[in-house]
């Protein structure tokens, strides 16, 4: 059976890099997941899922959501569960680190996946909805601990703004001082002449 990069529809695609045989078999797996869940509550058993979600769930998840897809995707204490897959490239800011995927086929597929803060976010969001759908209380619970965690996270970025911002507006104002400091060390002959001491001929101007 030849690869998919290898038929004209998918040409252009290279298997080292875009195992797109192993994100079919992904895709595949998330949707038949999903379309299995909402089979089993369409059965008129519990968990019902609501007819209508109440926005503040809405935002709770989304938060807790962008949260947990950046803990499972950067986080340098997560990175044992994505080490069989990516390779360590360097360490990055606020305890995140930069890896890429490593291998071929289905490992570098979910290298790619597991890397990727976007990629995770419909696998999270459709756990946080599963969970709520179960067992509303918990979700609810489980999802507040990560959007207190995005919350800190966004608080811990703004203060170190302002303090990058504070210490560059010191530097400037030392540097503007230390500038103006020398002006006034340096010594400029005045237009009209120097003024005579009294007994003391004056210097000719040079010609």
């Amino acid at each position: 059976m030849k690869a998919p990069q290898e038929t004209g529809l998918f040409a252009g695609y290279d298997e080292a890099h875009h195992p797109l045989g192993s994100y079919a078999v992904l895709m595949s797996a998330y949707g038949v997941s999903v379309a299995g869940f909402l089979g089993w509550t369409a059965r008129g058993r519990r968990p019902r899922l609501p007819e209508r979600w109440d926005l503040g769930d809405v935002a709770l998840y989304g938060v807790a959501t962008h949260s947990l897809t950046r803990l499972l995707g950067k986080d340098r204490v997560t990175s044992v569960l994505r080490a069989p897959f990516v390779r360590f490239q360097e360490d990055s800011t606020a305890g995140e680190v930069e890896e890429t995927s490593r291998g071929t086929g289905m490992q570098k597929a979910l290298g790619q996946l597991l890397g990727c803060p976007f990629c995770l976010g419909p696998w999270v969001a459709a756990g946080f909805m599963a969970a709520h759908a179960v067992a509303p209380r918990q979700a609810r619970w489980l999802g507040t601990v990560f959007a207190l965690s995005a919350a800190s996270s966004f608080l811990h970025r703004a203060y170190e703004w302002l303090g990058s911002g504070l210490h560059r507006a010191r530097a400037e104002e030392r540097a503007m001082k230390a500038h103006a400091d020398r002006e006034e060390g340096v010594q400029f002959p005045s237009a009209a002449g120097e003024a005579v001491e009294p007994g003391r001929a004056p210097i000719p101007a040079p010609s």
